[in-house]
Order: C-alpha cells, then structure tokens, then sequence
C-alpha cells in the first residue's frame, strides 16, 4: 500500500513537472510563430511595394507617349490647314491665269476661254487630287441654274467621294473638302453670296 502511494506521488509530480515544462515552452512558441507571422507580412508588403512602383513607372511611359502622340497630332493638323490654305489660294487664281508658262517654266501667260464656254489652263504637271478636284468642278459647275447654284455642301460630298476622304463624325463632309468646294465656288457666286447677306 505504501509503495502505491508512492508510485502514485512520483506520477503526480511528473506529471505536473511536464505540464510546467510545457506551459513554459508556449511563450517561446508563440513568439517564434508571431515572428514569422511579422516576416512574411513584412516580406508580402515589400513585394507589394515593388509591384505598385513598376505599374507607376509604367503608367508615367504611357503618359509620356501619349504626350507625344498629341503634340504630333496637333502638328498633322497644323501642317494640314497651311496646305489648305495655299492649295485653296491657288486654285482661286485658276480661273484669271493659268500656273505655268513656256517650256521653261517662266512666267504667266493668261487663259484661254475655249468653244464650250469654259476656260483653258496650261500646268506644269496634273495630280490625283486636282485631276479629281477638276473632274467635280465640271460635274458640278459646267452647266448650272444661276439661280439655284450647286450647294458648298453637295460640292464638298462630292470631293470626298472622289478623293476618297473621310466625312466628319456628324455626317458633314471633310474640312478638306469643304475647302475644296469652296475654292471650286465661282467668284460671281461669292460676290453674290456677299450681296445676299
């Protein structure tokens, strides 16, 4: 019976050394756990950093681009309306004098009014876009109603068709166009125009 008591006394207090041992040791545990926790959040964030610096630097190049893409855009436009402009000086000088001379290329030598009506021009060469710009003029100007005059509008849709340019988002015709088709406008109808207003 003695002995019994003391086999049970030597458990007890084994028993109770090990789970002092191990109450202990949580601390430690826990802390190593936290510390690891802390490591891979930390690591995570970095990572996460990293990853939001690339997509600015990425975002600030496609600014850049962009920047680019419209000042080169704005420069098309500009360069555009200069040559508008002076295509359409030229061509209202059409009618009063042809654009080239003798052989040599000197000098002005006036139009020839011819059979039909129409005027005679001399050039020095003939491009797709005057030879198209000529072919609606006489479509559209040979024979018509001084009274009722071919519209700008209709005129300038014609262009389009036959240059083979883009109409406006709003269903108008090109700004080219309508610069054509007003450069195609007889003085007289101009004059009239003025009068009219």
């Amino acid at each position: 019976m003695g002995s019994m008591s003391g086999g049970l006394a030597r458990s007890w207090r084994t028993g109770s050394m090990s789970e002092s041992t191990h109450d202990r040791s949580d601390p430690i545990a826990q802390e190593a756990d936290t510390h690891t926790s802390l490591e891979y959040w930390r690591r995570r964030t970095d990572e996460c950093m990293a990853h939001i610096a690339r997509l600015i630097a990425r975002l600030r190049g496609r600014d850049r681009r962009i920047e680019r893409l419209e000042l080169a855009i704005a420069r098309t436009v500009v360069m555009h309306h200069v040559w508008a402009s002076r295509l359409e000086r030229k061509l209202e000088r059409l009618p009063a004098t042809s654009v080239a001379g003798p052989p040599h290329g000197r000098g002005l030598v006036p139009a020839e009014t011819d059979h039909a009506g129409g005027v005679t021009v001399h050039l020095p060469h003939l491009t797709r876009t005057l030879e198209g710009l000529f072919d609606v003029m006489r479509e559209h100007w040979t024979e018509w109603d001084p009274e009722r005059p071919p519209k700008s509008s209709t005129v300038a849709r014609a262009i389009d068709e036959k240059l083979g340019l883009k109409p406006q988002a709003n269903g108008e015709a090109s700004r080219s166009a309508q610069t054509f088709a007003a450069a195609l406008r007889p003085d007289s109808v101009i004059e009239s125009d003025g009068r009219h207003r």
